[in-house]
């Protein structure tokens, strides 16, 4: 688990002494699997580009090389260096695919998650810690936390806390991976809570309370954040064929549920309030 703090500056805005942040977490593109929303991803790239405040933070599977099941195979297959060389060669133009696709986001990444879908290159590097490396962020791995501290002129500060990982498992309904993560907020304290991989966008708020921690002694309400964070890929798409003939994804071999397309998007807010105390309030967009 990789833990990372990323200090953010507010500035003053009209009504509150700190500027409202937004994350947009990016995942489940697997770029060169049939279905991907490429317009889509494009349009909320730049969206979020222009408003200028927006941060992201990627949720892994990034281009569909490989499956771990397909890198097991492609690893223990007697290949000539030839096959090997054009297959990493294949991975690099998606990746580079992808990153064509976020282009304008350098810098403003708040990490890249690792996810199912990855190839592995020679020298030891996958395609997702190149495209960490690309965009001028953390690689972090498996799972993270990752806090955001927001700083004021006088140096006071907030924070807000995000756990995330890539996800696991799957479920038929569409608030799955909250059950999932409901247990996960028992496990490790964070506002935040974020999970792709089933490509899935079902949001909840679970209320806290906490007693103050100086005089006067009083209850606060804090919501904890508990979200599924979508994808780019399509489950279902008419015409699809395999070797010629009509074969659907492996999402409608399954039975699965279709894909909840695009990205959640996080609005951050410290509030300083001198009669309640300082907070954080997080409004999601689906």
């Amino acid at each position: 688990m990789e833990i990372l703090e990323i200090e953010v500056t507010g500035k003053k805005a009209l009504t509150l002494p700190w500027e409202e942040v937004q994350v947009m977490p990016i995942g489940d593109v697997q770029l060169g699997a049939h279905g991907v929303a490429e317009d889509r991803l494009r349009e909320s790239i730049k969206w979020a580009v222009d408003q200028g405040n927006v941060y992201f933070i990627g949720m892994g599977d990034y281009i569909d090389v490989l499956s771990p099941s397909n890198r097991a195979a492609f690893q223990s297959a007697k290949l000539y260096d030839s096959a090997r060389e054009l297959m990493a060669d294949a991975a690099r133009g998606l990746t580079d695919r992808f990153l064509d696709l976020v282009d304008g986001t350098a810098g403003r990444w708040l990490g890249i998650l690792e996810g199912h879908h990855y190839f592995e290159f020679d020298d030891g590097t996958t395609s997702d810690t190149v495209i960490a490396q690309r965009l001028t962020t953390t690689f972090l791995g498996t799972c993270a936390f990752v806090r955001m501290s927001f700083v004021r002129k006088n140096r006071t500060s907030m924070k807000c806390t995000i756990w995330a990982h890539h996800g696991a498992g799957n479920g038929l309904t569409p608030h799955s991976p909250l059950t999932r993560l409901y247990h996960v907020m028992h496990m490790f304290d964070a506002d935040i809570y974020l999970m792709g991989h089933q490509t899935k966008r079902p949001v909840v708020k679970v209320p806290r309370l906490y007693m103050a921690e100086k005089p006067p002694y009083r209850i606060i309400a804090r919501n904890k954040v508990l979200a599924g964070t979508g994808g780019y890929m399509e489950g279902y798409n008419e015409g699809s064929r395999v070797s010629g003939r009509a074969q659907g994804s492996y999402v409608e071999k399954a039975l699965l549920a279709p894909s909840s397309l695009g990205s959640v998007l996080l609005k951050i807010r410290p509030v300083h309030d001198g009669n309640s105390g300082d907070r954080i309030d997080i409004n999601v967009e689906i």
